[in-house]
């Protein structure tokens, strides 16, 4: 999709970016935890599905690709929450490197 296909009005979608934030337990431990960093509106696309064995079970996975205005503080070790549906980001895309709009390949399924 180019930075031209896309409008406003497309971003339909709220999504939550979150990031493991490191945090003091009762025992003084550290434990991770996942935060939300943002809550942009964005577009997602499903564009395939599968399944596949992990661990002797079968697994379904689906793959997304996410519009949403440009962001800089994006990583990919972030992950999406999407009404409860977790997505593991696998690429960030600047569209046409023109820093307005992001793509983001996304993966909901086995978190690897």
């Amino acid at each position: 999709m180019k930075c031209c296909d896309l409008t406003p009005g497309a971003l339909r979608h709220r999504i939550e970016i979150q990031r493991e934030i490191g945090s003091q337990d009762a025992a003084g431990g550290r434990s991770l935890v996942w935060g939300t960093i943002a809550s942009p509106r964005c577009f997602i696309k499903p564009v395939g599905g599968g399944e596949r064995f992990y661990s002797m079970r079968l697994e379904a996975n689906i793959s997304h690709r996410i519009y949403l205005r440009y962001r800089s503080d994006l990583l990919p070790s972030d992950r999406i929450n999407y009404n409860g549906r977790l997505m593991q980001i696998r690429a960030l895309i600047n569209i046409e490197e023109r820093n307005k709009w992001l793509e983001i390949y996304a993966e909901e399924g086995k978190q690897t």
